[in-house]
């Protein structure tokens, strides 16, 4: 079988969980109204299958539309199994709540694989979108892997708590040389 999309990327929810409590998030909304929420983790054996079909051509995004990626239980695995097979990989992430060590071994598994992390504003107010986030936390495991070569990517959600505040995220990012990707919306903290 070869593959021969045109797409350039794959968004895949390899999780339902998460330890964040974001107030606009799908998962926050079932949980809140009691409607069942999809408990499912992709395995290890379905990510697979998705990086020999596409063979490497597209990025393969682990995004968080019902849980965040580090919080699968293959997400090593998964990691390790895209760089054998020179896959590329983003990983869309804002939770804080696993050891520095998790990073650490993630970062070494997968050392070309790029790091989105969620930090709506500066890192000590993050929380007020981000409930249970330690938005301090994540901005100093952000900053160590970059400080390693991983490639992140600061990314903030635009509210009215924060906007103030992008003058000097931009000044930040400037000088440490880390990507930041504004995002506007509509949500409500």
């Amino acid at each position: 079988m070869s593959y021969n999309n045109k797409l350039k990327s794959w968004n895949l929810d390899t999780t339902w969980r998460c330890t964040l409590k974001c107030s606009q998030c799908s998962r926050t909304e079932h949980i809140n109204t009691n409607r069942p929420m999809p408990k499912t983790d992709m395995t290890i054996e379905q990510f697979k299958k998705v990086v020999d079909y596409t063979e490497g051509k597209v990025m393969l995004h682990m995004c968080g539309t019902w849980g965040d990626p580090v919080f699968n239980p293959s997400f090593l695995s998964m990691l390790k199994y895209a760089y054998q097979k020179g896959a590329p990989v983003s990983i869309s992430h804002a939770a804080s709540h696993q050891p520095e060590s998790f990073y650490d071994k993630a970062f070494a598994i997968n050392p070309d694989a790029e790091w989105w992390f969620g930090i709506d504003g500066l890192p000590k107010e993050s929380h007020k979108y981000r409930v249970n986030q330690d938005g301090v936390k994540l901005y100093k495991i952000m900053c160590k892997a970059h400080s390693n070569g991983i490639k992140v990517v600061w990314q903030y959600i635009v509210f009215d708590y924060n906007k103030k505040q992008i003058k000097l995220v931009e000044k930040i990012c400037r000088e440490k040389k880390i990507n930041l990707v504004l995002i506007d919306t509509k949500r409500k903290p």
